[in-house]
């Protein structure tokens, strides 16, 4: 009867303790509900009711920009979510456990050797325009050296006939005049110097031809270089381009790549929109886009579908 009876105590006892358990759970419920209507109400602990805190961490020294600047160019991506939505969204403060960082890696080295290519292709403009104005010039003297040297040409040709036929006339007749013949002999000798100099002008004008044709051997070379290299910065560098050159881990923000710091800003706001709970949006104009593709990179603006996230993850009116 004893043992009955201590048994019945220890399932009463049990059934306290699991009504405890139960109980427990029912007013941890109740008390995270009223937390998120007290939230709800005043808009303490809602996500970005305080300003998400950031430091600058690693700056590699390779991007030849410093710590200064790259806090600058962060501080102006900020200010494009917070002056366009109204709202105090982050805040720099160098003891913040989230860092933002610039690191050199192979995506940066790409983007070096794609600005090189492009040094390379606006070199080559510039030396074949040269080389097309001194071919123009060149093919202005050719031109001109050569209609001279057929009208010289064609005025030999003719006093040549004359002479021959004057000869010809001499051998012919009796004629004697030792006048006549010292004139033909004059004027075989003007043939002469004239053949002469015609000689000396084909020589030039043979050398400019030679020039000309340098020159358009040469233009023809650059442009297919300059073809080939378009072709390869296309290949490799032109049209859309993931947002890939910076990432946001849950942690940090590390960034890898940018060609400007407009280009370095862009990618900032992308990633900062992430790091407060904005995913990849659909319309190609915003900033959360997952592709580089029709934003404005000198004057960054959040499309509606920006503003209408950031309006959902932060819940705001």
């Amino acid at each position: 009867m004893k043992k009955a009876f201590q048994y019945f105590i220890v399932i009463i006892l049990f059934s306290a303790w699991g009504m405890m358990l139960r109980n427990k759970v029912f007013v941890r419920e109740a008390v995270v509900g009223v937390k998120e209507n007290v939230s709800e109400i005043t808009g303490i602990g809602l996500p970005c009711s305080t300003p998400f805190e950031y430091a600058i961490g690693a700056v590699d020294p390779q991007f030849n920009l410093s710590v200064e600047d790259f806090l600058a160019v962060t501080q102006e991506a900020e200010k494009i979510w917070e002056v366009q939505s109204g709202k105090n969204l982050f805040s720099y403060n160098p003891n913040a456990e989230f860092r933002i960082n610039l690191i050199f890696d192979s995506r940066q080295l790409a983007s070096n050797e794609a600005d090189k290519l492009m040094e390379n292709l606006d070199q080559l403009e510039t030396t074949q325009a040269k080389i097309a104005d001194q071919y123009e010039d060149l093919s202005g003297t050719y031109e001109q050296k050569m209609a001279k040297y057929k009208k010289s040409v064609a005025s030999y040709e003719k006093k040549l006939k004359d002479y021959n036929e004057a000869v010809e006339d001499w051998n012919e007749s009796e004629k004697t005049s030792e006048e006549e013949f010292n004139n033909l002999k004059e004027k075989k000798e003007e043939l002469d110097d004239l053949y002469e100099k015609l000689e000396k002008e084909r020589l030039e004008v043979n050398k400019l031809a030679g020039k000309t044709n340098v020159l358009a051997s040469k233009e023809k070379n650059v442009v297919a270089e300059y073809n080939t290299n378009v072709s390869t910065y296309k290949k490799k560098y032109g049209g859309e381009r993931e947002f890939e050159k910076g990432l946001y881990d849950g942690r940090e923000i590390n960034l890898y790549q940018f060609k400007q710091l407009a280009d370095l800003r862009m990618t900032i706001v992308h990633e900062l929109g992430h790091a407060i709970g904005i995913g990849h949006l659909n319309d190609p104009k915003s900033i959360m886009y997952y592709l580089l593709s029709e934003q404005d990179m000198e004057n960054p603006i959040l499309s509606t579908e920006d503003l209408g996230a950031l309006k959902t993850v932060c819940k705001f009116e």
